[in-house]
């Protein structure tokens, strides 16, 4: 089994809003010194992001990017932490998370990587389902060595049943999918009783809810995720792939 490195290339115009968008991956499969550098095709999303953000700049910049990435024999010193390290502003990666990866699916897992960072770059059919994103969790959290459950069966304070996702330390986890054309009365009622849930679990449990969205600002989405969060401990978009869950387990578990 080798190692599969990735580190999510983001842009994020104010870090005191810390709203950001990905633009680029680069991947690193340190057994065989293969390298490879996505760029997203998707810029009418980015022009709408940020209105004033110089796209064909940006454009260059990722183009200079990925000569600079090489290949073993363009750049035989290569080094995906010292790259990454050389954009800390607007334009930054990620810190590099390390998969491992048997090299006969190796096409295959970095796929899987892009489809769960860069949904948007695809048809709505094709984007990744919550099954999908729940599995890619596992491989996160095993990937950051945290013991965890899977499908947790535990019971709230009046004895009902409550299954968290996943739960690890004294954290449980939920994920929601507002990714639809509309929110109808049963999810809101599912988003209603995972409210209580948050409030009356009976082992003080914290509960982190993990959502989808391709628009927040719509109207019953805005109205989901009001509700989560007055409960919650913290509710976290995956829009963006994992780089946000990434940041709340370093926090916690540091």
């Amino acid at each position: 089994m080798g190692e599969l490195k990735y580190a999510i290339m983001r842009y994020t115009p104010s870090l005191v809003s810390g709203e950001s968008i990905n633009l680029a991956a680069l991947f690193y499969y340190v057994d065989t010194d293969y390298r490879e550098f996505y760029i997203i095709n998707n810029w009418n999303r980015v022009a709408a992001f940020d209105d004033t953000l110089n796209i064909p700049m940006i454009k260059d910049i990722l183009l200079d990017l990925q000569d600079a990435v090489g290949t073993c024999i363009t750049n035989p010193d290569f080094d995906i932490k010292r790259l990454c390290a050389r954009y800390s502003n607007e334009l930054h990666f990620d810190n590099a998370i390390s998969l491992p990866v048997d090299e006969k699916s190796l096409s295959k897992q970095i796929d899987e990587v892009k489809r769960m960072y860069f949904q948007f770059e695809l048809e709505k059919g094709l984007r990744p389902k919550k099954d999908e994103q729940k599995r890619f969790l596992g491989r996160i959290l095993k990937a950051k060595e945290i013991e965890y459950r899977r499908d947790d069966h535990q019971l709230g304070k009046f004895n009902e049943p409550i299954v968290y996702d996943y739960s690890f330390s004294n954290y449980g986890v939920k994920f929601f999918n507002f990714d639809l054309d509309s929110i109808q009365s049963q999810t809101i009622n599912k988003v209603k009783a995972w409210a209580w849930n948050c409030a009356n679990n009976a082992d003080g449990r914290k509960v982190i809810i993990f959502y989808n969205s391709s628009d927040d600002t719509r109207a019953d989405v805005s109205a989901a995720l009001s509700i989560l969060k007055e409960a919650a401990f913290t509710v976290v978009s995956i829009n963006e792939g994992f780089g946000n869950v990434i940041n709340v387990l370093d926090k916690l578990i540091s």
